[in-house]
């Protein structure tokens, strides 16, 4: 796995050969630019030469060698002729400024050629004017001017590219120790993290990116935090609640061994007890295995008729409690959900209000809003009902209200944690309303 220093210099070579190909194109460009325009130069001078003298007869050419036309006359007229050197040839008349052989031979008709690395450049054409007399015309360009100022650039652009790389290398350099003291800041503390000690002590950061981070990871550990304390004390209390029925069945199982064989009406009461406890048992581990697995539950939407739903979960309601005087008017309604969510959603909302409805009359009701297209389950209780700060903690695990801690009202505090697992999976709204020895009202909204 490459680390984040070879990266960032891998990333840094990469820019400094960036900007020196950038450069070497600059100077390739201007250089070629210099080239160019000697060039033209030169053909733009032989194009005047060529025009003077073509347009000459033959009786007015001497005085080009006589009266010093080169200078007295072709200079005023294109000053670009004052920084080249020209040799006119015509008969046995030369004109020459001082050329010397060596760039006289390597000069070729009609083409411009450079010479010891573009010190001169030469250009030869061959004229002939109007009586048909050739003039040999010969012109050098000396580059010593547009070298040098070639080489001037050349030296600015290679000194600023070695004061950047210097510069910027030492500037790399204390960034990449800050990163590096920063990313030691996170290893310390992540190694002071343990389960038990969740907090960070967070440092100023240098950079905004990392204090960003320590931020993000503080925000982790906290909900982590919260999580290990939740997890804790759902074993807590899991533990307690299972004891309590294993204490009861080891206790009746006490009373079979010493009296139950000679008392039958012992023997009977302590079957019975321990068949309830029992059932608590697996009622309790059920709820425990539905909140552990909660998050492989996937719901499969799909049309169920929600009437024959609440009508199955009261039949079987009544078996556990005959007591449970629910009134239910069915109404066919079809929403787009889970049918077996749905049934414990109903199962453990309906389970509340007969443990805490006092074996009142319980409403349930179902009305359809086609505006809003939803239908809307009502389930109200006349029981004991529940104070504001009661209901804020409704959906906490193992959580009742004080009125219920009573062995009269059996139960372990999971039903309505496990209801609000439910609607955030089928993506329910729900709608609690409850009066302390009034009753609770609960409606859960279905989408049609």
């Amino acid at each position: 796995m490459i680390t984040l220093s070879k990266t960032l210099r891998k990333t840094y070579v990469q820019l400094i050969c960036f900007f020196t190909i950038v450069l070497m194109i600059s100077l390739s460009i201007t250089g070629k630019y210099l080239i160019n325009s000697s060039k033209r130069e030169l053909r733009n001078a032989m194009a005047f030469l060529k025009y003077e003298l073509l347009e000459e007869v033959s009786s007015k050419s001497m005085k080009i060698f006589t009266d010093d036309l080169v200078n007295k006359l072709f200079r005023i007229e294109n000053p670009n002729l004052e920084d080249l050197e020209i040799r006119i040839e015509y008969k046995n008349h030369v004109y020459s400024e001082n050329i010397s052989k060596r760039l006289l031979n390597a000069a070729v008709e009609n083409t411009v050629t450079n010479v010891k690395l573009y010190d001169y450049m030469i250009l030869k054409n061959e004229l002939i004017n109007k009586d048909g007399d050739i003039f040999t015309v010969v012109l050098v360009k000396n580059l010593k001017k547009e070298k040098t100022y070639f080489l001037d650039i050349v030296y600015i652009f290679a000194s600023g590219l070695a004061i950047c790389i210097i510069i910027s290398s030492i500037a790399f350099s204390r960034v990449l120790k800050k990163i590096k003291k920063e990313l030691t800041v996170i290893e310390t503390i992540n190694s002071n993290v343990t389960l038990e000690n969740l907090k960070v002590i967070k440092p100023t950061s240098y950079f905004k990116e990392f204090d960003n981070i320590l931020d993000s990871y503080e925000e982790m550990l906290t909900r982590l935090d919260i999580q290990n304390r939740k997890q804790i004390e759902f074993v807590h209390n899991s533990s307690h609640e299972l004891k309590t029925p294993l204490f009861i069945i080891g206790g009746y199982i006490d009373m079979i061994k010493r009296w139950g064989k000679k008392d039958p009406e012992i023997f009977d009461e302590a079957l019975t007890s321990i068949e309830e406890e029992t059932k608590n048992m697996n009622i309790l581990i059920e709820k425990l295995l539905f909140i552990a697995k909660e998050s492989e539950i996937k719901s499969e939407q799909q049309d169920i008729e929600l009437s024959e739903i609440v009508l199955e979960c009261i039949s079987n309601l009544k078996r556990q409690y005959p007591k449970s005087n629910i009134e239910f008017t069915p109404e066919y309604t079809i929403v787009k959900s889970d049918e077996a969510l749905v049934k414990l959603l109903i199962k453990n909302l309906l389970e509340n209000a007969i443990k805490y409805g006092r074996d009142e009359l319980i409403e349930v009701k179902i009305e359809s809003d086609d505006e809003l297209e939803e239908a809307i389950l009502t389930i109200e209780d006349n029981g004991i009902g529940m104070t504001p700060t009661e209901l804020e903690h409704i959906y906490d695990r193992f959580f009742r209200a004080n009125k219920s801690r009573s062995k009269e009202i059996h139960g372990h505090g999971l039903g309505m944690s496990i209801v609000k697992r439910i609607l955030t999976l089928l993506n329910l709204d729900i709608k609690i309303s409850s009066t302390p020895d009034v009753g609770t009202t609960v409606k859960v909204f279905f989408k049609l």
